[in-house]
């Protein structure tokens, strides 16, 4: 995977010394969607089912990008994620509940392929975890803040497209699916046997999941064109 994310940004620095222009763009993002915690034990597990939880998060971003089709940019977002699951124990009736809940601040690099106001976009994730809450059975589970990795590194891939704009703001609105490459229960979580405390023949890691909505609002900051053969590029101001 490291590879891939090297071979990309070489991509994108050899398309900068061709371009013939460079356009710089501030953002204000938000969105909300599903977030999960995949694992495959508890996914197997038939006592366990899996609810959908929602998810929300708003940030910022800044992008360079390089002519018309190619971008890049770094992005944070405070995001608040969780996953719900519903249980059942030998010698009970009905459901029961097992509920975490995680908030991180999410620093994505992407970059962005742009055509006909449609875009694709890739690279890496990299959270801050701020706090973690679990509660299970209706009792607060004091352990959990210590039970789970404090940041970790995500894949990103998304789409979407303009859908309003002018000369120096745009309006976009793209979906967006990271998925969590570790463990994000850390050691002493895992002899605990968290995050649902069922000691399985077999350990599984447990992988942080969002899939959202996002809804970007962009404002051109400026643009630096090459104005002649062999001649350094000047800086424009917030007109394209």
């Amino acid at each position: 995977m490291k590879k891939i994310y090297f071979s990309l940004f070489v991509f994108i620095f050899c398309q900068s010394l061709t371009a013939q222009e460079i356009w710089l763009e501030a953002g204000l993002k938000g969105g909300a969607g599903m977030s999960f915690l995949l694992n495959k034990n508890i996914q197997d597990d038939k006592s366990y089912d899996y609810v959908l939880t929602p998810m929300y998060g708003i940030g910022g971003k800044f992008a360079v990008n390089f002519g018309p089709n190619h971008g890049i940019s770094l992005e944070a977002l405070y995001n608040q994620a969780g996953q719900d699951f519903d249980y059942k124990l030998p010698g009970t009736t009905g459901d029961l509940a097992n509920e975490i809940t995680w908030k991180n601040i999410d620093a994505y690099l992407l970059y962005r392929y742009f055509s006909n106001r449609v875009y694709v976009e890739i690279g890496p994730m990299y959270s801050l975890v701020q706090s973690v809450g679990q509660v299970d059975n209706e009792t607060a589970v004091s352990a959990a803040n210590n039970a789970y990795e404090s940041s970790y590194l995500s894949g990103v891939f998304g789409f979407g497209g303009l859908i309003a704009g002018a000369d120096t703001f745009s309006v976009g609105l793209g979906a967006r699916l990271s998925y969590g490459f570790s463990d994000f229960v850390n050691e002493k979580g895992r002899g605990l046997n968290f995050p649902n405390f069922v000691p399985y023949g077999t350990y599984e890691k447990t992988h942080p999941v969002y899939a959202q909505i996002l809804l970007e609002l962009n404002f051109g900051l400026g643009h630096f064109a090459k104005t002649g053969c062999g001649q350094r590029m000047k800086f424009f101001g917030n007109r394209r």
